[in-house]
């Protein structure tokens, strides 16, 4: 009898324990629910429709939370994505790559829209590309900044041994390195570049040159999984701010100022970027820059387009 009575209040204890474990995992999902979309952005031109969206409350009007934390090197973004503070992130190809090999289960969710230029210095001699040979380029290292510096290089018949790109990550000290003569030329995106040729700097080339400036939209394939709904309601606030910004641009000039961190004295010189509706890179432009990594020595395995690509998010834009 005791035994009876001794197992029934085991299976008592071991149902309550289960209710609570049940209750706990339901209350652990409905935080993750409430809990905003976490995007990591950058001082440059792709994120500018993420900072109206907020600006105009669009995220909210699209019945969505989400947090922008910006950050000033590529480097710092990474490790913040990396240690599971970000759910996403405005980045590149070579990035998304670099994560994958590196055992992080990654997904780009669309392409962005930004400009990269290469500018030589004002106190230096550079005048032309072809000049750039044996000279020393500021870039942020397997970024899309080192790649498009490589390619507007190579491209303009400069072998790609007699230059020399050097690591300077965080933007605003390689455009200040370029200014004062310690670099020569350095690669540079928007609203940099355009404030390094207001002081002098001289321009060379720019990303749209290229048939393709591999900035994406970067998110963690859990994340795409499980908030697939918010994630499509963030993209949907995202291009509602970019079509605001195609249809008038003249009418964000005092906005890239005010929000969007960009200096003063471009305000009036900025050359607004038209914005794509979401769409996926295609396979041809993710190839081409794991060949470039690869033909770097810079890929430890082989990676595939649908190792890196998601399209179910911007389906339907």
């Amino acid at each position: 009898m005791e035994s009876a009575v001794n197992k029934r209040n085991s299976i008592l204890v071991l149902l309550g324990m289960l209710i609570l474990v049940g209750q706990g995992l339901l209350w652990a999902a409905a935080v993750s629910e409430a809990r905003p979309i976490r995007i990591g952005i950058m001082p440059d031109v792709d994120s500018l429709p993420f900072l109206l969206a907020q600006e105009e409350r669009l995220f909210t009007e699209h019945d969505v939370q989400v947090q922008l934390v910006p950050f000033q090197s590529p480097v710092e973004r990474d490790a913040a994505f990396q240690a599971g503070q970000l759910d996403g992130f405005v980045g590149d190809t070579l990035g998304a790559v670099f994560l994958e090999q590196s055992g992080f289960d990654i997904a780009i969710t669309s392409i962005t829209n930004g400009r990269y230029g290469l500018v030589a210095s004002p106190k230096g001699t550079i005048t032309s590309l072809g000049q750039l040979g044996g000279v020393a380029i500021a870039v942020s290292s397997n970024t899309i900044i080192e790649f498009i510096a490589y390619s507007l290089v190579v491209a303009a018949g400069v072998p790609s041994k007699d230059f020399t790109l050097v690591a300077i990550p965080k933007i605003p000290v390689r455009m200040e390195v370029l200014l004062n003569g310690q670099a020569q030329a350095a690669c540079l995106p928007e609203p940099f570049y355009t404030l390094a040729v207001a002081n002098g700097a001289r321009a060379h080339g720019d990303s749209t040159a290229l048939s393709d400036a591999p900035g994406i939209m970067i998110f963690s394939a859990s994340v795409v999984k499980a908030r697939q709904a918010d994630l499509k309601k963030v993209y949907g606030a995202y291009w509602e701010a970019a079509q605001k910004i195609n249809s008038q641009p003249e009418a964000y000039r005092d906005f890239l100022v005010l929000k969007g961190g960009f200096p003063q004295t471009i305000r009036d010189l900025f050359q607004f970027v038209t914005y794509t509706k979401p769409q996926v890179p295609n396979p041809a432009q993710v190839a081409h820059v794991v060949d470039w990594l690869q033909t770097r020595g810079l890929l430890k395995k082989q990676i595939a387009y649908d190792d890196l690509v998601d399209g179910s998010i911007v389906q339907g834009f």
